[in-house]
């Protein structure tokens, strides 16, 4: 057998010094503790999934995960610092669709890629959205609070955690749908502002994640008057379905899913997905979700990355079939 070349051995033994310190450091990951960003104010949807999740991580892993709210921007800031966080692993970023496969249609220019800055570990979860109004509207159902705005073109207005983010497009799409003139009121990010402002009557509507909501609507300091899933939502059996309230089409549904920085090395991403993936798949934390309205999904990294690029497309044609832009 002919002896590999000089040249050929010394290029084999640099790329085996590599390769170790990749593979030791999937083993030995996390090392220290691990930083959860969430681009939202703490209290949303998304930041109640991060801080569950990152429990039962921190619980395995034997590692504190410290979860790091960054709001701002319909979700921009946040994500711009993930996207340029070290590529070690030891940064997580909690994916929405409004600062990933929102953003770079709604947006003149946007200060990072999604699908280059970032990599895909899994999903982690899916959920409907809720239309809740103030209960002292006078409107008990969908149908009447419909007929309630074409009565008064342009005075209700409605909340959202700011420009582009999915309580934005799902409000968009509904008064495209229903054919209503409504007054887009942003608030910075945060979910609680926009349910504090609703409860005090300043705004008509708020369409927002299930688990957001579904105490004050348990509660009667809210009513919800539809759902945008295919099935009303356990703990929400009396608020029915867009479709059966006489309005099918409103399928914005949101998701949930865990991206790292694009270089961060092979072997910590699949270790990552393995760990969320066990934890999505965990009878606690699939209950945890059922009881805020959201389903527990995990997905393989190749599954997910297929998964935004379709979501990335719906929304680029929403967004033109409305006419949306941010400078």
């Amino acid at each position: 057998m002919q002896r590999p070349s000089a040249g050929l051995s010394i290029i084999l033994a640099l790329l085996a010094a590599v390769a170790v310190p990749r593979n030791a450091s999937a083993q030995d990951f996390p090392s220290r503790p691990v930083r959860f960003v969430v681009p939202y104010a703490a209290g949303g949807s998304g930041d109640l999934l991060a801080r569950l999740l990152g429990q039962k991580l921190a619980a395995r892993w034997g590692q504190q995960v410290i979860v790091d709210n960054k709001p701002g921007a319909g979700g921009l800031i946040g994500t711009e610092f993930a996207a340029h966080a070290p590529p070690d692993g030891h940064t997580l970023y909690l994916a929405t669709d409004g600062p990933v496969t929102v953003a770079a249609s709604l947006h003149r220019s946007v200060p990072y890629d999604w699908k280059h800055d970032f990599a895909p570990v899994s999903m982690i979860a899916v959920g409907p959205q809720i239309l809740i109004v103030n209960p002292k509207l006078p409107a008990r159902t969908l149908a009447e609070f419909i007929a309630l705005a074409k009565q008064k073109p342009g005075a209700l207005n409605y909340a959202s955690i700011g420009i582009g983010t999915a309580p934005h497009l799902a409000a968009e799409m509904f008064k495209s749908a229903a054919g209503v003139d409504l007054t887009h009121v942003p608030y910075k990010g945060s979910s609680a502002q926009a349910i504090t402002a609703l409860i005090a009557g300043d705004v008509a509507m708020f369409m927002v994640g299930t688990s957001t909501a579904i105490g004050q609507v348990q509660a009667g300091t809210l009513r919800g008057l539809a759902v945008t899933s295919q099935r009303r939502v356990e703990g929400l059996a009396d608020v029915p379905t867009f479709a059966e309230a006489g309005l099918p089409g409103i399928d914005v549904s949101l998701w949930f899913a865990v991206l790292v920085p694009s270089a961060t090395p092979q072997p910590i991403v699949q270790q990552l997905h393995a760990d969320v993936a066990n934890v999505v798949a965990s009878p606690e934390y699939k209950a945890e979700l059922r009881k805020r309205g959201f389903d527990a999904v995990a997905s393989t990294p190749d599954a997910l990355a297929a998964f935004l690029d379709k979501d990335y497309l719906k929304f680029r044609a929403l967004i033109q079939k409305l006419g949306l832009q941010v400078e």
